[in-house]
């Protein structure tokens, strides 16, 4: 958080596939994740997003953790993800209690916890600050909201489809004689 807030982060934009960052951040979180249904439900057609592997794959796990942290054991998490237009969309789903609406923006700001029903791994309050953080450092959003079919969060994020790398053709040259 203090490398976020001094300028002092390194962010390494450059065309990544967000469905191995997802990959990764699940695959880290696969202990937090072991009393919960996981459904990823990304388009098959899924563009390249301009970012930082690494942070982005950071920021998923967060998520991640949250959804595991402030949901019941035996719901479900679901990581969406689609293209919009120039930008690529994600979604982290769960099926806890919701946020509070008052709490919807504040949730974003240091050291901020809502009150979870089991307090078995209270967290510092800075996962979602550091999440909003990598974001909009890699030129992105990300927002909460409430589920409007049933209980729950939803986490949105954000980012600029990658521009498409030219492939480099062989030059040919033809002589006319």
């Amino acid at each position: 958080m203090t490398r976020l807030e001094s300028g002092g982060l390194t962010v390494k934009l450059e065309p990544t596939d967000a469905g191995e960052a997802v990959g990764l951040a699940i695959d880290r979180a696969r202990p937090l994740l072991a009393d919960h249904r996981v459904d990823i439900d990304l388009s098959p057609e899924l563009p390249l997003v301009k970012a930082d592997l690494v942070l982005l794959e950071q920021v998923v796990f967060n998520l991640l953790d949250n959804a595991a942290k402030y949901t019941p054991k035996g719901t479900i998490i679901r990581v969406a993800g689609r293209a919009e237009g120039d930008m690529v969309v994600f979604d982290v789903i769960d099926e806890g209690a919701g946020i509070p609406a008052a709490s919807l923006e504040a949730i974003f700001n240091k050291f901020t916890r809502l009150q979870a029903e089991d307090r078995t791994r209270a967290g510092t309050g800075l996962g979602l600050p550091i999440c909003r953080g990598f974001i909009t450092a890699m030129g992105g959003t990300i927002a909460a909201a409430n589920r409007q079919d049933r209980s729950g969060a939803i986490f949105t994020i954000r980012l600029a489809q990658a521009e498409p790398v030219a492939e480099s053709l062989p030059r040919v040259e033809a002589h006319v004689g």
